[in-house]
């Protein structure tokens, strides 16, 4: 079977000789894509971010680096005002880019959700043309489902009014109350900031009035009680592949209709018949796609496992960051850098069943994933340290002490950024690593003063 090498290859022959710029919303992801770009060969690299970030960031000999000032109230604010700081750059920055690029020659690398704007006057590679970004706006995907042949929950679409939020509300509840997921009217919408659960009038009230500041149009369903997760999928010339499940760890928020899209994990472990059954709602995805926009690359479908099954609730035609977990055992795969080169339509030779076996088995076999968070409480440093959970629960590690996670924080645009990071030889394989990772937050939040709040993780209703 083809192995990871092959697929370096591919990359690689993008890359090499070329200059290139890695522009994204956070200065310290950007410089180490950029220092993975001159390990696969490129002539010269440069990292932009919006914004710093938390943690290390390489020399700035050996990768030339700028930080704008970029600030943002929440995560998705951040990453918007981010997109339109990168798409119409202060004048220091693009004299920082004209320096390093004088004659243009350089492409430009943006983050998994950009909407593919120029960088200081250079295109971005693998960039999504509109009618793709279009398929993200959650309040048109059900018709995709069905034009897709897809089991998906009854949802209608009204006015970001009250009063015909109410009705919706009202008709769609099963005892669970409903999910009313915004338009992408402002823009790109992730990490379930657009998203809100509704169970009484007052939650309605507080939602119609963020929809009506925000949208025009609002999807509302059933609330599904389950485990949320995901399924991704490639789209290739020849081939449609499927992935494996990964868990969202996403918190439901007490006393309060939001949620909280943590990150995502490849601990848990689906039913094989649910496996199965994902990977098959992928693979009809990806032919729609196919078929309605021409789509080419990764992306994920979005649902919650319920007690009688998946069911789908948003569709990302991008590369998704769960997948990224998936390929950590094989870091000499540069899967988002695949991505981009089969989204631009390079011509090579994908061997499309080889990359999905590759894939699938390193995802099963090396599992991955924890749980992050932007908090308000003033960050000026980073900081590390290990975790162990023992049988009165979270507690900081005692040097040397094998740990079973490990935290960092740092600075963020809106204050600071959480991680906790669990370790794979230590977390048990089936279960859900939300609650390890809720707990975590939980002591951290105390020990530090953190101002997270509880929150609580979804239950598995079918084991």
């Amino acid at each position: 079977m083809t192995d990871a090498s092959y697929y370096r290859s591919l990359v690689a022959s993008v890359i090499r000789g070329k200059p290139w710029i890695v522009a994204m919303d956070v200065l310290v992801p950007a410089a180490a894509m950029a220092q993975s770009l001159l390990e696969l060969g490129a002539s010269r690299v440069f990292a932009l971010g919006a914004s710093r970030g938390a943690g290390e960031v390489p020399d700035p000999a050996e990768v030339p680096q700028l930080a704008l000032d970029n600030t943002g109230a929440d995560m998705m604010l951040a990453i918007r005002s981010g997109q339109d700081l990168l798409a119409n750059l202060p004048a220091h920055a693009r004299e920082a880019l004209d320096a390093f690029d004088p004659d243009r020659e350089a492409r430009v690398i943006t983050a998994l959700f950009s909407d593919g704007r120029p960088v200081g006057g250079r295109s971005v590679y693998g960039a999504r043309p509109a009618a793709w970004q279009a398929l993200e706006d959650k309040v048109i995907v059900d018709a995709f489902w069905d034009a897709a042949g897809i089991e998906r929950a009854p949802a209608v679409i009204v006015a970001a009014e009250e009063s015909s939020l109410r009705t919706a509300w009202r008709a769609l509840d099963r005892g669970g109350g409903a999910v009313l997921a915004g338009d992408n009217r402002e823009g790109f919408s992730g990490a379930a900031w657009g998203v809100r659960w509704v169970r009484t009038d007052a939650e309605l009230v507080d939602a119609a009035a963020f929809f009506g500041a925000h949208c025009d149009t609002v999807r509302v369903m059933p609330f599904l009680d389950g485990i949320p997760c995901s399924i991704h999928g490639v789209v290739l010339p020849e081939h449609l592949l499927a992935i494996r499940p990964c868990e969202m760890v996403v918190f439901r928020k007490p006393a309060s209709s939001s949620f909280h899209y943590a990150s995502a994990a490849t601990f848990w472990d689906p039913r094989p018949e649910d496996r199965e059954a994902m990977r098959a709602v992928a693979r009809r995805a990806g032919a729609e796609l196919r078929r309605q926009v021409g789509y080419r690359g990764v992306f994920t479908v979005d649902g919650v496992m319920t007690a009688d099954g998946f069911l789908p609730t948003e569709l990302n035609p991008r590369f998704g960051a769960a997948i990224n977990i998936l390929s950590r055992g094989m870091p000499e795969l540069p899967l988002y850098l695949l991505h981009l080169a089969i989204a631009e339509g390079e011509p090579f030779g994908w061997r499309g069943p080889d990359l999905e076996a590759l894939v699938v088995a390193s995802g099963d076999r090396v599992r991955k994933g924890g749980g992050a968070l932007m908090v308000t409480v003033p960050v000026t440093e980073n900081r590390a340290a290990g975790l162990v959970l023992g049988d009165a629960g979270w507690r900081w590690a005692q040097e040397g002490e094998p740990v079973d996670a490990e935290f960092k924080i740092g600075p963020s645009t809106s204050g600071g950024r959480v991680w906790v990071s669990l370790n794979e030889e230590r977390t048990p394989i089936g279960p859900s690593a939300a609650p390890r990772v809720a707990e975590a937050l939980a002591f951290l939040d105390r020990e530090l003063g953190l101002d997270i709040g509880p929150l609580e993780p979804a239950p598995d209703l079918r084991p």
